[in-house]
């Protein structure tokens, strides 16, 4: 019998919810004969400030060096010789990574195969014709395979030009499982010492979870908090994350008495402040975090803004959440959360879609698509 296949995932940092994926990945690559090996690199700039990355048990940490290039920060993996010894290398969709370059030209010439891994562009990107996006566009084409984070990534790849029989669509997920366990046990046994713990006096509890930066809108949040207080008398919000607009959070919980700057949070952290929540809040951009709101059962109110990433299609407005097509109206934002709150048959109809979301985008899933999308690539004999 063949030794197994080797395949190397390269990462610029090991953010916490990649962690359960990356474990079921290799036990499911494990027996389809094929050995798996995941390096990233060490957290730099927003991503420490996040504070939510985390070590992988079988991966390896290759710290980065960082070099500014037309005021964006890039970085350098060194690990060419490891990756040109792999019969697989999948690498991360963006042109920061320096180390894409030489790989993707050391795949068109045949030393190894190159796959890439992404969105298919920039969603945050606010002009899609930059010479960023123009760039990502011509070398996605040059990959051996396509891991799109989701359908509408896969259209954008397509659409690039490179075929779809060649595109895995993964749908991009995360953990949820355990936290929804988590959120059940506490609002059954621990409810009332959760909101004692967190000096909560009013019944109807919105929640803010994610990074705390430009893109999120805080400032938005804070101001809509204030007309969604104005309208219902007990309403509270807990803010949970860190980054750099955490001063933000940090002098609304000061200034209101009913705003709670909590920090960081996850696992069974999380799980409490979920359980004690009626509402998500989330007027700006949209990702992973929405698959917390479906595992807790606890529907989110976002805004049409340009810039969510892919996992916005998750969101069905009206079945499992809430898309306030509005983006710059404050009083249109806290007026939905407001019918959230109040309308108890409209939320207990959102629970629901959010409980039949949730069992359908699983980490589980996004494993097995994977993992099928790398037996494929390595079996292609084009």
């Amino acid at each position: 019998m063949s030794g197994p296949l080797r395949v190397l995932i390269v990462q610029k940092d090991m953010p916490h919810y990649r962690v359960r994926f990356f474990e079921l990945l290799k036990s499911r690559l494990t027996l389809n004969n094929v050995e798996l090996s995941v390096v990233y690199g060490q957290p730099v700039g927003v991503s420490a400030e996040l504070a939510d990355r985390r070590e992988l048990d079988f991966g390896e940490m290759v710290p980065s060096r960082t070099f500014r290039i037309g005021g964006k920060t890039a970085y350098w993996q060194p690990l060419l010789g490891r990756a040109l010894r792999s019969d697989l290398v999948i690498v991360e969709q963006a042109n920061r990574l320096l180390v894409n370059y030489p790989l993707l030209v050391a795949g068109a010439l045949g030393l190894t195969r190159v796959a890439l891994w992404g969105h298919g562009r920039d969603f945050q990107a606010r002009n899609r014709r930059s010479w960023g996006e123009r760039a990502k566009a011509v070398t996605s084409r040059w990959a051996w395979w396509w891991f799109a984070y989701t359908a509408t990534s896969a259209d954008i790849v397509a659409g690039l030009g490179f075929p779809r029989e060649r595109t895995t669509v993964v749908q991009n997920a995360s953990d949820t499982s355990a936290l929804r366990r988590a959120v059940d046990v506490a609002r059954r046994e621990a409810a009332d010492d959760i909101r004692t713990e967190l000096a909560l006096v009013g019944r109807n509890v919105g929640i803010f979870v994610g990074g705390m930066y430009r893109d999120k809108r805080l400032e938005f949040l804070v101001a809509a908090a204030r007309e969604i207080r104005g309208r219902v008398a007990d309403f509270e919000l807990l803010l949970v994350g860190a980054g750099p607009d955490k001063h933000l959070a940090e002098a609304a919980a000061e200034e209101l008495s009913w705003v709670h700057f909590i920090g960081p949070a996850f696992g069974a952290d999380l799980a409490r402040c979920m359980a004690v929540s009626r509402v998500a809040l989330m007027p700006g951009l949209v990702g992973l975090g929405v698959l917390d709101s479906f595992a807790s059962g606890v529907p989110m109110v976002t805004t049409r803004v340009a810039y969510h990433s892919p996992e916005i299609e998750y969101l069905v407005d009206g079945v499992n959440g809430v898309v306030v097509g509005d983006s710059s109206s404050v009083e249109a934002f806290a007026a939905a959360v407001v019918r959230v709150l109040s309308d108890e048959a409209y939320r207990e109809g959102l629970v629901a879609g959010c409980f039949e979301a949730t069992s359908r985008y699983t980490v589980e899933a996004m494993a097995d698509r994977f993992a099928d999308g790398v037996v494929a690539a390595l079996a292609d004999r084009r």
